[in-house]
């Protein structure tokens, strides 16, 4: 066996012959990292992108079950602002409304991040010929990308310089139609421009529709909000005809009874003094049996204006039957209660009454009674009262009688 040499080594293994088509090792390697990298920044985009639509949605939903509340559209505006506000992209949320006439767009609502508002509540604008008008022709959301370029094609804009002004770079507007008619409008306005793409239109057409829903909830509630106004109207207007007496306006005889008896329990309670006044117009059957039914009952609504007048807003004035009325008054003693009766005959006596064309002198007797311990009903403190009017007829009439 021949003795290797230095000179020749001993190849154990054959000598690896290099491939020209086949890359480097290490190309390989990087071109898969690069494709890893890639994949996963598209993964990270998608679950953003689903995340932010999770989000949309799951606002909406509270959008939509705050609607369910009723509650008022400026509340549902702020929610939006506050609760879709990082979501989607918008700093500034308006809202306007169309007048009845459909002539005018009026400013309803607003709220801005961008600084400070610059088209206020009630800011009005003619609906015919502007763009806005275009929008509600065609019902689809409208996208102006570059609010300053679209400044400077449309100068006369005054909405849109204020808009800018304000800090707004672009904008999105979506019509609101209640019951398929337009009822105005809702703004999205971006810092940034081109900002709204196709992909934003759907969550913003949907919040539009939850305002027009709200808008009609609150139409419907105001509707009935005025109806049950006009039905209290109507019930307190029928109360106060039911308490009314026909002829002289004041209260009825079954009104009164409700007052005097109050009146009594009140002061059975606290003690505090009262006054009732009985007042009869004297020969009254004359004035009937000489001029007429007709002149009587304009008597009586005469008697009851100027005794009326004569007292306080406080005291209650009811006609008890026929000429004869009652008061009850708040006083203090005997010397007030005799001013109040005093005041009733003078009322009376002191101007002629138009009838018929001529001029006829009346009088009144009066009896007053003030609460006492001593009376065990309303109706017993009445009947002492009614006994001091009789007392004044028997001293000649047109003058007052306390009971002591």
């Amino acid at each position: 066996m021949p003795e290797a040499t230095d000179k020749e080594p001993i190849n154990q293994f054959p000598k690896a012959t290099e491939d020209q088509n086949s890359p480097p090792i290490p190309s390989l390697m990087t071109d898969a990292l690069e494709a890893l990298a890639s994949l996963s920044q598209d993964l990270k985009a998608m679950s953003r992108a689903v995340t932010n639509r999770e989000n949309e949605l799951r606002k909406l939903l509270d959008l939509m079950q705050t609607v369910e509340h009723g509650v008022r559209p400026e509340d549902v505006l702020g929610s939006i602002f506050e609760s879709f506000s990082g979501v989607i992209p918008f700093e500034r949320i308006g809202c306007a409304f169309l007048t009845e006439d459909r002539k005018q767009v009026v400013a309803y609502w607003a709220k801005s991040d961008l600084g400070p508002v610059q088209i206020q509540k009630g800011y009005s604008q003619p609906l015919a010929g502007s763009s806005l008008e275009a929008i509600l022709n065609t019902r689809q959301p409208r996208v102006i990308d570059d609010l300053e370029e679209y400044l400077a094609a449309k100068p006369q804009s005054k909405a849109t310089r204020r808009i800018v002004a304000e800090g707004g770079r672009s904008s999105l507007t979506c019509p609101l139609a209640v019951e398929g008619l337009p009822v105005g409008f809702l703004f999205f306005t971006s810092r940034e421009k081109n900002t709204y793409r196709d992909l934003h239109q759907y969550i913003f057409s949907q919040i539009a529709g939850q305002v027009a829903s709200v808008i009609e909830k609150s139409r419907l509630y105001q509707k009935l909000v005025e109806r049950n106004r006009s039905l209290m109207e109507e019930g307190n207007q029928l109360e106060a005809m039911a308490r009314q007496d026909a002829l002289t306006g004041i209260l009825n005889r079954g009104a009164i009874d409700v007052v005097l008896r109050d009146a009594f329990s009140a002061y059975r309670q606290t003690h505090n003094p009262y006054g009732v006044i009985m007042a009869d117009i004297d020969h009254f059957k004359q004035v009937n049996d000489q001029l007429g039914h007709g002149a009587g009952d304009a008597v009586l609504r005469e008697c009851a204006r100027r005794m009326s007048a004569a007292m306080r807003r406080t005291d209650a004035i009811g006609r008890y039957g026929g000429e004869e009325f009652v008061f009850v008054i708040d006083c203090e003693n005997q010397a007030t209660l005799k001013a109040a009766a005093e005041r009733l005959v003078d009322a009376i006596s002191r101007h002629a009454f138009a009838v018929s064309d001529r001029q006829q002198h009346l009088t009144v007797s009066v009896g007053a009674v003030l609460a006492r311990p001593d009376v065990a009903s309303a109706a017993e403190l009445t009947a002492l009262a009614d006994q001091a009017l009789y007392q004044a007829k028997a001293n000649g009439r047109n003058c007052s009688v306390i009971v002591p």
